[in-house]
């Protein structure tokens, strides 16, 4: 009696879970990585998250709090490194949707090739100084400009003196979409589709018959 149901019941089971394997959540946040070289050797290295209600495009802007709750931005990070690529600071000023970052300004448009028209990004965080910083609406004097009239200008900043000191600059800054998770789940649903399709088929030959209906229980 088992072997004659367990066929129809793996059957069963080969059928309905393919529909299972592509029930995947859409409501994600995005996950981004971007680097810069910096004239004088400078380099660096950052990434951020968006929240799952971000638009394609967004402009996460500080309202002038030294802390306060981002609409977009879930995370943010960003790593300096000198000539020889020594670490110099690293730090996030963004972690679980909270800033300390008064100056914060990051424009991300898909539409560009240069997808961050505007940047004021840092490694500060409440202890770290001094901290580094950086941002194409601060001059190399460290005097506030209009939001992209500059280049991508590279800072370390000293709160207790306050204190700007130019460390070099560069033309462009493009932000890359770290794959998602669900891209790789998604993988392998069309992987567990071909096998479940290609079984069923196989089983359909040696049971001569056909799937039972979803709505039929089979006792």
């Amino acid at each position: 009696m088992k072997l004659q149901i367990f066929p129809v019941l793996l059957a069963m089971v080969t059928c309905s879970s393919i529909p299972f394997v592509f029930a995947v959540s859409s409501a994600q946040a995005a996950d981004f990585a971007f680097s810069a070289n910096f004239s004088n050797g400078y380099s660096a290295e950052g990434s951020f998250t968006t929240k799952t209600n971000a638009p394609a495009s967004f402009s996460e802007i500080s309202p002038g709090n030294i802390q306060f709750s981002t609409s977009f931005l879930e995370s943010q990070s960003l790593s300096i490194f000198d000539s020889n690529n020594t670490l110099l600071q690293s730090g996030s000023s963004v972690i679980n949707g909270i800033s300390n970052d008064k100056f914060l300004r990051l424009d991300y448009d898909n539409s560009l090739t240069a997808n961050l028209p505007v940047l004021n990004v840092s490694t500060e965080t409440p202890s770290q100084n001094p901290y580094y910083f950086i941002g194409n609406n601060v001059d190399p004097s460290g005097n506030p400009v209009a939001a992209g009239s500059t280049n991508y200008n590279l800072f370390s900043y000293d709160k207790i003196t306050d204190k700007y000191t130019f460390l070099g600059d560069t033309t462009s800054i493009k932000a890359t979409p770290v794959p998602e998770p669900s891209s790789v789940i998604s993988s392998l649903a069309v992987a567990a589709f071909g096998f479940g399709f290609a079984f069923k088929r196989k089983l359909n030959n040696r049971t001569a018959s056909n799937c039972p209906p979803t709505n039929v229980a089979v006792i």
